[in-house]
């Protein structure tokens, strides 16, 4: 005998607030004042979140032009101290004449400032260094320049317009500049200081103090059609604590203005070289178009498939929901920055699932009734259960990025926090306000009943959703039909998965690829030995003016940020907006590096482009050097080694070494307190983590322990120095290995939530479902496997389950009503039929622009665009058959004997693939095991009547 569905909790929470419309009206003035004012004044605008970078930078001067020298009495003392640190993970020092630095990189977790002065203490009790050795302890701030040892939140460039000042001229100068801006008291402003390009130093021998000229930098301007390079001096601003950067910018243009103005300063020129604001600025644009195209897609999405009505009140509930966002984002102390913008974008996706969910539930139940309140109380109840199940599981999928560890757990963590708030926030928003717009939008006199109520579409989606139906009521009463077709919806989603796991192997893998376009390209120049810090300013003039002629028109400013030097220097360019020009960075970066190596011989360069994500430092082999020459001969057939060495992908494909160096002989290097001389290059291919494995692999098995005997060298004289991307595989290892528990979480909420050991897995088969899409959309678009690829599967994990959570709950409440297995199954298909396909076209459409426009968006949109649409696809259509064999399998099993069944398999499955390595054996134990337990259940007992 059919029930009626109980009046929950939820539903009685949505119908006191549905009565008591004013007071909600007022909270919703509230909220959506506060979350404006959050956005418009009161969030503050920065580059990246403050964290701590577990880094400590010793750099000082001691008066000798010989390196060894330097290294002997000053690094190796120096490293010695910092190796012995408990909370010391690796040290790596650089000597070169008169200068020296030291890298301490400290275990995660650990405070950088206190752990330096502990350092420093030490080494000063050490008695270790020479008198008159100057050391400077630094913990890196993540600036607008990079890891500046001082705070630094904006850079302006100082330099004289006819270039004739010398070094100590200008530097003099810059530091009136500096002076001058500091005395102007600016609101937005702690300190301007200059990036001296002189050190001092004492004369062991008269102990006289002497100045030298430690760095260059140079200032590159395109102004009507030229492009003028100008010895420079780094002014660096470090704004005051949560300083708005947008702010700051504004600021600081205006007074640089008066600078130029003064007359003392004719002649001079002061520009801005580096600030966030740019980026913060092109964020937000991003932000508000994406949200425009988003709303625009509900608008029209929702129209066709549900109610022009009904898809506005969609849009305002997502617009609430963000705006709630921001004004949660202010209260617990967050700002608008990079990574919580990355978050928002993303979570645009997200909180409509919850909106459409409840708008489309009220819009049918306004059919059967005239009552708006019947009409929001059964669509409460039938939703509302539903919705907290999948609004929680979205959420728990983001739980993984929390168990990321290191600098870069560090910044992603603001992501999951963010998005988990937006998508409790979209469901409050779901229950509390959708009705009480629907009151005044949708649930007029005039506008319920099934003769006020006339949408076209509806007709349509039933006779579809009817349509795929038809196999099932086909096999209706016989269960050699339902056999069949079972089994041919288990081979249909196996094969979907089966190609999808093909394609897997042409898609490559790199935690943070380069993206296709960027604002901004770089060349690092390695000069030869023993060049001057004169010489190397010369030859990175002859450089800048081949870099203008190759970059043309597309050159906006350049400069070296103050740490140009005599073995290195790095020229950051900015270029065209991607959006503004025809020809992509990696083109740029190719035309440079063609250039470069055909035309210039002065130093080793190497282009690249400037890309978001972390730092991407080149493959490094280190080279024991207890024996210097001895480990200079084999790096130099190491580097001949790599030069023709050949990677060879599991697709088949090749990869070969780029810009193969070795150290220079006038450079002494120690890491972990131990001399080595390091071969470096890159890879002509951009799926790096992939690359760096196969390299490591391919340089121990070339340069074997009898190998290295040859040389004098012993058999462990080889370390790898994998730099930022070593970081990034262990955080992203973390997060692969947070997901199983991930998964298992999930399961067991919604094990309470259906009251059901087997149903949760049923659901999970939204995930599997998507694969197909996922591999093909990153295939055919030649994106990679990635940190943020993985960040859309977390997404659309939450955004499939709720798909099949949907289906699920509506079949049970059907069985619960007294139906069938089959007609539950249909009937659950036909009615939720149309916010499963208005849901996942909403976020598709939404997100076309962003995959098609924005380059740095496009791996996290096409996962979401393809995964959902190949999921959905599959959802729509053998789902349904899913749940017609896991209702047989749970007639027919107990919960006892399901437990048996179940742990085996996944005990065999796990073992089948750490055997076999492939991902299809524990696919096909699975497959096997679960036809074995249909058969029992449903086979065996008619082959017993017989």
């Amino acid at each position: 005998m059919a029930t009626k569905p109980k009046r929950s909790i939820l539903s009685k929470l949505t119908l006191t607030f549905f009565d008591r419309s004013r007071v909600t009206a007022v909270i919703w003035l509230v909220i959506a004042v506060f979350g404006i004012l959050s956005y418009t004044k009161f969030l503050k605008r920065e580059g990246f979140p403050s964290v701590n970078i577990p880094l400590a930078i010793v750099t000082g001067t001691y008066s000798s032009p010989n390196p060894a020298a330097i290294d002997a009495q000053v690094v190796k003392p120096l490293s010695d101290v910092a190796v012995k640190q408990s909370n010391v993970d690796t040290v790596q020092g650089d000597s070169a004449g008169n200068f020296f630095e030291v890298t301490v990189q400290y275990k995660d977790g650990v405070d950088a400032k206190t752990a330096t002065k502990a350092l420093e203490s030490a080494v000063n009790s050490s008695g270790g260094l020479p008198k008159s050795a100057k050391v400077s302890y630094s913990v890196p701030y993540f600036g607008v320049t990079g890891g500046d040892t001082q705070q630094v939140d904006l850079a302006a460039s100082f330099y004289k317009l006819d270039g004739t000042d010398s070094p100590q001229a200008l530097a003099a100068k810059a530091q009136q500049a500096a002076d001058w801006l500091n005395a102007q008291h600016l609101s937005n402003v702690k300190t301007a200081f200059i990036k001296s390009p002189f050190e001092t130093v004492t004369d062991p021998a008269t102990g006289q103090e002497m100045s030298i000229q430690h760095t260059f930098d140079k200032f590159g301007l395109r102004q009507n059609g030229t492009t003028n390079f100008y010895p420079s001096v780094l002014i660096g601003v470090t704004g005051v604590s949560h300083v708005d950067v947008i702010k700051l910018d504004k600021q600081m243009r205006t007074a640089l203005d008066k600078l130029d103005a003064q007359p003392q300063f004719k002649g001079y020129g002061a520009t801005i070289s580096a600030s966030f604001a740019t980026s913060i600025n092109q964020n937000l644009s991003e932000l508000q178009r994406v949200l425009l195209e988003g709303l625009l897609a509900v608008l029209v999405v929702g129209s066709i498939v549900i109610a022009v009505r009904a898809s506005i009140i969609t849009v305002i509930s997502m617009i609430t929901v963000l705006l709630s966002s921001f004004g949660f984002l202010y209260l617990i102390g967050y700002t608008l920055n990079v990574i919580t913008l990355f978050a928002l974008i993303l979570g645009l996706s997200l909180i409509v699932d919850d909106t459409i969910i409840m708008v489309e539930a009220i819009d049918a139940a306004r059919r059967k009734s005239t009552d708006r309140r019947a009409v929001v109380e059964e669509a409460t109840t039938k939703v509302s259960r539903a919705m907290v199940a999948a609004t929680s599981t979205a959420a728990l999928s983001f739980g993984p990025l929390l168990a990321a560890g290191g600098v870069l757990g560090s910044f992603i963590h603001s992501i999951p926090i963010t998005i988990i708030a937006s998508l409790v926030i979209s469901l409050i928003v779901a229950l509390v306000f959708i009705p009480f717009f629907a009151r005044f939008l949708l649930l007029g006199k005039n506008q319920m009943g099934n003769k006020n109520v006339k949408e076209a579409s509806a007709r349509f989606e039933a006779r579809f959703a009817a349509f795929v139906a038809t196999p099932m009521l086909w096999a209706r009463g016989s269960r050699k039909r339902l056999f069949s077709v079972g089994i041919i919806a288990i081979l249909i989603g196996a094969t979907f998965l089966g190609a999808g796991l093909f394609i897997a192997k042409n898609v490559v893998f790199n935690i943070f690829p380069p993206t296709k376009d960027t604002n901004a390209v770089a060349l690092t120049l390695n000069f030869p030995p023993n060049t001057s810090i004169t010489q190397a300013e010369q030859i990175a003039g002859k450089a800048d003016t081949l870099a203008a002629q190759v970059i043309g028109d597309n050159f906006i400013q350049g400069s070296y940020y103050g740490v140009g030097g005599s073995q290195s220097a790095t020229l950051e360019v900015q270029i065209t907006p991607y959006d503004k020009r025809t020809i992509t960075s990696p083109q740029i970066v190719k035309a440079l590096q063609d250039k470069f190596d055909a035309d210039f011989k002065d130093a080793k360069v190497v282009a690249s482009q400037v890309d978001l994500g972390p730092p991407a430092a080149a493959f490094s082999i280190q080279i024991a050097a207890d024996n210097r020459d001895a480990a200079f001969a084999a790096a130099k057939d190491l580097a001949s080694y790599l030069q023709t060495a050949q990677l060879k992908r599991t697709s088949g494909k090749v990869a070969h070494f780029t810009n193969v160096t070795v150290s220079s002989s006038d450079e002494y290097i120690r890491s972990q307190g131990k001399p080595i001389i390091t071969v470096s290059g890159g890879f002509d291919g951009n799926d790096t983590t992939t690359l760096v494995t196969l390299a490591q692999t391919a340089i121990k098995d070339k340069f074997t322990a009898d190998k290295l005997k040859t040389y004098g060298l012993s058999s462990n004289a080889i370390n790898f120095d994998l730099g930022q991307e070593s970081q990034n595989q262990n955080s992203f290892k973390a997060l692969v290995v947070a997901f199983p528990v991930l998964l298992l979480v999930i399961y067991v909420l919604l094990t309470f939530q259906f009251r059901s050991f087997l149903q949760p897995l049923l659901i999970f088969m939204a995930i599997p479902f998507s694969i197909f899409g996922i591999m093909l959309g990153l295939d055919i678009t030649h994106n990679a496997i990635s940190f943020f690829a993985l960040l859309g599967f977390f997404a659309l994990v939450g955004l499939s389950i709720k798909n099949t959570i949907l289906l699920t709950d509506f079949a049970n409440q059907s069985r619960r009503a007294g139906n069938g297995p089959i007609d539950a199954a249909v009937e659950a298909l036909e009615e939720r039929f149309r916010p499963l396909v208005a849901t996942s076209l909403t976020a598709v459409v939404s997100l076309i622009p962003l995959a098609i426009g924005s380059p740095f968006w496009q791996g996290l949109a096409v996962v979401l665009i393809f995964g959902l649409l190949s999921s959905t696809f599959l959802v729509v259509t053998i789902f349904p058959y899913y749940y017609l064999g896991a209702e047989f399998l749970r007639m027919k099993i107990r919960a006892r004997s399901f437990f048996k069944w179940v742990l085996p398999t996944i005990v065999v499955a796990i073992a089948a693939g750490a055997i076999g390595k492939k991902p299809l054996y524990p696919l096909t134990v699975v497959a096997i095991s679960l036809l074995l337990a249909l058969d029992r259940s449903v086979m065996a007992p008619r082959r017993a009547k017989h």
